[in-house]
C-alpha cells in the first residue's frame, strides 16, 4: 500500500510539471498585456523555460543522488508554485521571464525526481508504473488549459486559475515532502562508472533526444504543413494536432500493459520501427491527405512509450542514477528545443518539405541509437553479472 501512495504522489508530480508546461501557451495574451509588451517579446518565455528546464534536470540529479529524492522533489514543487503566482501577477518582462526561468529550473529537477523514483520504487517492475507517470504528464497538460479556460470565463481573467495550479503544486510538494525515501542507489547498484556504462548512457541519451526532436518538431509545424502543402484547412489543420496527442496519450496507455507483454526491449524496438515507419509514408506520400493522417496516428502511438520504456531499461541495466536521469531530460528537451528552431528556420527558404525529411533523420537516429543501446545493455550485463 505504502508502494501505491508513493507511485501516485510521482503521478501528481508528472501531472503538475505537465499543467505548468501546458499553461504558458493560453497565457500568452494576459502576459503580453500584465507587462505591456508584444506577443513577440513574451515568446521569449520558452526559450528561457527551456534552459531552465535543461539547467535543472542536470543539477537536479546531482541533489537527487547526494540528498533524500522526495525532499528534493517537494521542494521544487513549493518553488513551482511560487513560480506561478509570480508569472500570474508579472508587471514587467523581466519579471516574467525570471520566473519562468525559475518554473523550468524546478520542473526539471521535479521531472528528474519522479524518473528516479519511481525506479527506485519499483526496481525490475517499473515498466507499467513509467508509462503511468508519463501518462500523467499529458493528463496535466490536458487539464491545464481548462483551468485557465474556465477562470477566464468565470471571473475575466486568468490569474485565478494560475491560483488554482499554483495550489495544486504547492499540495504535492507538501505531500511528497511527508513520504518516506525509496533510497539512493549506490555506485556499485548503478553500475558505476565503467567505459561500458558511460556509452549505454550515451546511447539512451541519443534515443531520447531524436525521439523528442522528432516528436517536437512534428507536433509543432504539422499545423503549418498541412495548411501551406494544402491537405488541410485550418479546423482540419487543428484536428492534425489533436490526433496527434491523442494516439500518443492512447500509446501511453497501452503502453501500460504492453510492457507486460512484450517485455521492454522488444516493445522499443517495436516502437521505433513503428516511428521509423510513420516518418517514411509522411515523406514518400507528401501529397496525400490519407497518408498524412496515418502518419500522424502511428507517429504519435508510436513514440507513446520510447522515453518511459528507456528509463525503465535504464533501471534494468543499473546505469540510471540522479544524475544519469538529469542527463536524459536535458537530452529530451534539447531535442524538443533544436528540432523544431531547426524547421523553423528552413520552413520558408527550403519549404514545407523540411518537416518530413527531419522528422524522418531524427526517428533513423532513434532507431540507430536503440540499436547501439541493446548491444552495450547486453555487454554492460555481462560486466555487472
Amino acid at each position: 500500500m505504502n508502494h501505491m501512495i508513493q507511485t501516485a504522489a510521482y503521478y501528481l508530480v508528472f501531472t503538475v510539471v505537465g499543467m505548468t508546461t501546458a499553461s504558458f501557451g493560453p497565457g500568452l495574451p494576459g502576459f503580453a498585456a500584465g507587462t505591456g509588451s508584444t506577443l513577440a517579446q513574451v515568446g521569449a518565455l520558452f526559450v528561457f523555460h527551456r534552459i531552465g528546464y535543461i539547467t535543472g534536470s542536470l543539477g537536479g540529479g546531482r541533489l537527487v543522488d547526494r540528498l533524500k529524492g522526495n525532499s528534493v522533489t517537494g521542494i521544487v514543487l513549493l518553488v513551482i508554485a511560487m513560480g506561478l503566482f509570480s508569472i500570474s501577477a508579472s508587471g514587467t518582462l523581466p519579471v516574467l521571464l525570471g520566473s519562468v526561468l525559475m518554473i523550468g529550473l524546478a520542473q526539471g529537477t521535479a521531472e528528474v525526481g519522479a524518473n528516479t523514483g519511481i525506479v527506485r520504487l519499483h526496481g525490475a517492475c517499473a515498466g507499467p508504473y513509467m508509462n503511468g507517470l508519463h501518462l500523467s504528464f499529458g493528463v496535466g497538460a490536458m487539464l491545464s488549459p481548462l483551468v485557465l479556460a474556465a477562470a477566464l470565463k468565470v471571473f475575466g481573467i486568468q490569474r485565478p486559475g494560475f491560483w488554482f495550479l499554483a495550489v495544486v503544486a504547492a499540495a504535492a510538494g507538501v505531500w511528497v515532502l511527508r513520504l518516506p525515501d525509496p533510497g539512493i542507489a549506490d555506485r556499485e547498484e548503478t553500475g558505476g562508472y565503467s567505459e561500458g556504462s558511460v556509452l549505454l548512457v550515451l546511447f539512451f541519451a541519443a534515443l531520447m533526444f531524436f525521439t523528442i526532436a522528432g516528436e517536437a518538431g512534428f507536433a509543432g509545424w504539422i499545423y503549418s504543413y498541412a495548411l501551406r502543402t494544402g491537405l488541410a484547412g485550418e479546423g482540419q489543420a487543428g484536428f492534425l494536432n489533436s490526433a496527434f496527442w491523442g494516439a500518443l496519450t492512447v500509446g501511453r496507455f497501452a503502453g501500460i500493459d504492453l510492457i507486460r507483454r512484450l517485455g521492454v526491449r522488444k516493445l522499443l524496438l517495436v516502437n521505433c520501427g513503428g516511428a521509423v515507419a510513420a516518418s517514411a509514408v509522411f515523406l514518400l506520400f507528401p501529397g496525400t491527405a490519407a497518408a498524412l493522417w496515418f502518419s500522424v496516428i502511428l507517429l504519435g502511438f508510436s513514440q507513446a512509450s520510447i522515453i518511459p520504456a528507456a528509463f525503465t531499461l535504464a533501471g534494468e541495466r543499473h546505469v540510471l542514477s540522479g544524475a544519469v536521469a538529469g542527463i536524459f531530460v536535458a537530452a529530451s528537451s534539447a531535442g524538443g528545443m533544436s528540432f523544431p528552431w531547426l524547421i523553423g528556420r528552413y520552413f520558408d527558404s527550403v519549404g514545407p518539405a523540411i518537416l518530413p525529411r527531419l522528422v524522418l533523420v531524427s526517428q533513423a537516429a532513434a532507431f540507430a541509437a536503440l540499436l547501439g543501446v541493446l548491444r552495450n545493455s547486453r555487454s554492460n550485463r555481462g560486466k555487472n553479472g
